[in-house]
């Protein structure tokens, strides 16, 4: 068999010549069932294989398509379930807020955050709330967790606040439970309780109030709680650091303090 192997290979072209011939004469001469017998061979040797890749292509080109639909219902998919998921969050908040109560003498002006700017620490928040609300200055902020500032410019429709996080800003302060005042602001360090005296009644864990003083946050919203209390050999003020109440980083929901019933 080696040899007949051999053989072949060495006369391959005059082997393949001659069975062209032979094929051609065979076709030349219209014997039907030779002819037809050929023709099958070469349908099965070259279109048959043809037919397939092409029914291949059809095949992969419909996977993908189908695939494509499938990736765009799965980013639908999760687009659906972030809403839902920000709506109960939303439902949460709100249900947080239900049952809170204004400081006696006001009532409350929910208000949503739209903007805040200031960088790092937030200094500023626009709220959608403005002149048509009857906003004005200087009216006090808060949210849930305590004060938030005060309201520093108005348009019609919507309203600045100028956050406690800005170091301008300035509230009058008390310290809950023993009633010594001092200034609440905040520098690049955090918000500091300021001039409060050396001798003064005061400890971390201690509630600060607003005081009432200075004519525009009304008295006993909560601004933070003393987390270290300092008193330096011969000086006059104690340094006092304070844990702000509210979380200026994640404002949302705000309400505006209005006096009386209005």
């Amino acid at each position: 068999m080696n040899w007949i192997s051999s053989l072949f290979f060495r006369y391959w072209r005059n082997v393949h010549f001659s069975a062209v011939v032979v094929v051609s004469v065979i076709l030349i001469l219209n014997y039907p069932a030779i002819n037809g017998l050929i023709s099958q061979a070469a349908i099965g040797s070259f279109y048959y294989p043809f037919a397939k890749l092409k029914n291949l292509v059809v095949r992969l080109s419909s996977v993908d398509r189908e695939n494509e639909m499938l990736r765009q219902s799965l980013v639908d998919a999760s687009v659906r379930l972030s809403r839902l998921d920000e709506a109960e969050r939303e439902n949460l908040r709100l249900r947080a807020v239900l049952g809170f109560e204004p400081p006696t003498g006001y009532t409350l002006m929910p208000a949503q955050v739209l903007s805040i700017s200031g960088g790092r620490i937030p200094t500023a928040a626009v709220i959608n709330r403005g002149e048509h609300d009857s906003v004005y200055v200087n009216q006090p902020v808060i949210n849930r967790d305590g004060l938030i500032g005060r309201i520093s410019s108005v348009t019609a429709d919507f309203a600045t606040v100028q956050l406690l996080t800005d170091p301008v800003n300035r509230v009058a302060v008390r310290v809950a439970d023993s009633r010594e005042m001092g200034i609440a602001k905040y520098t690049s360090h955090g918000m500091i309780l300021d001039n409060f005296p050396i001798q003064g009644d005061i400890a971390t864990g201690q509630q600060i109030v607003s005081s009432g003083l200075g004519g525009v946050y009304p008295a006993g919203l909560i601004v933070g709680t003393v987390t270290e209390v300092e008193r330096p050999a011969e000086a006059a003020f104690s340094n006092v650091d304070i844990a702000p109440a509210a979380n200026f980083n994640s404002l949302e929901e705000l309400f505006l303090l209005r006096p009386g019933g209005s």
